[in-house]
């Protein structure tokens, strides 16, 4: 098993002292010309470092580079997260790879719980989409839940490596997502993914209403051009479901002042979301002002 995780100056999170380093966890990074020397502060023995020139990053080819290095090197299971994914305690591993040895799925993704000084409109986002209940999905699931069958995220996951090759890895031309779509590829393939609430990372952002825009352009964008496997999925429930139950969350503790930031940002999401959708009407500078990842659409025009 080989942990893949992109890196980009990542010594704020990774370091000598953190549990995934303690663990002595075969890590590849995929690095974007970091100014940092990794090796400062990270064992070489237990490290492989792959540079990629930063204009080239891409959520999904990224990735692959590192599932190829993993799959070169003999691994079974390939386990993806990002640089500020912080595992909670030193179990989580063992909890996020359990069900792909047992055979009860082949992909797996980890709980996300908040940073000790998150917000509180971020600390309901997060218990949100990771409650503390496990659950498994299969393509039977899809009419029910509609996209939120796809959920799945690279902030920490793991994945039987055959399967992930037999379906060809992440797609390389998305501008986010490439989990989701993974997981929609996998499920409309037979194969079932999992949700493991034992497996605890802590991972939050406290956006500001310009920065959710700018991540919800490029969600709606994505989604236009998200291809087969999510065709069909309900997308606008799940999102007036977030809404409600956010404003019951902050009213119940006391925060009746937040009201107004959730529905300003509530605003903000549905508004990107619908521009994003619509984003082949707009010219690329504009596109690049309005998205968080601005390089995509350069990308996107000499690919």
């Amino acid at each position: 098993m080989k942990v893949v995780i992109p890196t980009l100056n990542p010594s704020r999170y990774i370091n000598k002292d953190s549990l995934l380093l303690k663990r002595g966890e075969d890590l590849i990074l995929i690095d974007s010309e970091s100014e940092e020397n990794l090796k400062d502060f990270i064992d070489e023995n237990v490290v492989k470092i792959y540079s990629i020139p930063r204009r080239s990053f891409n959520h999904g080819a990224t990735r692959n580079i590192g599932a190829r290095l993993a799959r070169d090197m003999g691994s079974k299971i390939v386990v993806f997260m990002t640089q500020d994914a912080i595992p909670a305690d030193a179990s989580w591993l063992e909890h996020l790879i359990a069900p792909i040895i047992s055979g009860e799925a082949v992909a797996t993704f980890a709980r996300q719980i908040p940073r000790r000084d998150a917000s509180l409109v971020e600390r309901f986002s997060r218990y949100f989409n990771y409650p503390s209940k496990s659950m498994i999905r299969e393509e039977a699931d899809i009419a029910r839940l509609g996209v939120k069958a796809f959920f799945f995220s690279n902030v920490c996951s793991a994945v039987r490596i055959d399967a992930f090759w037999e379906l060809g890895g992440f797609p390389e031309n998305v501008i986010m997502n490439e989990d989701m779509t993974l997981a929609a590829k996998l499920l409309r393939a037979g194969h079932r993914i999992k949700y493991v609430a034992e497996a605890e990372v802590i991972h939050s952002h406290d956006y500001t209403i310009k920065q959710q825009f700018r991540r919800n352009f490029d969600v709606g964008a994505f989604f236009v051009e998200a291809g087969p496997e999510l065709a069909g999925a309900r997308v606008g429930g799940e999102g007036l479901r977030f809404v409600r139950e956010q404003l019951k969350y902050v009213l119940r503790h006391g925060r009746a002042d937040l009201v107004p930031l959730a529905i300003v940002e509530a605003a903000a999401k549905f508004t990107a979301f619908q521009l994003g959708k619509r984003h082949r009407y707009l010219p690329k500078n504009l596109k690049k002002k309005l998205s968080m990842h601005s390089y995509h659409w350069d990308q996107k025009e000499t690919s």
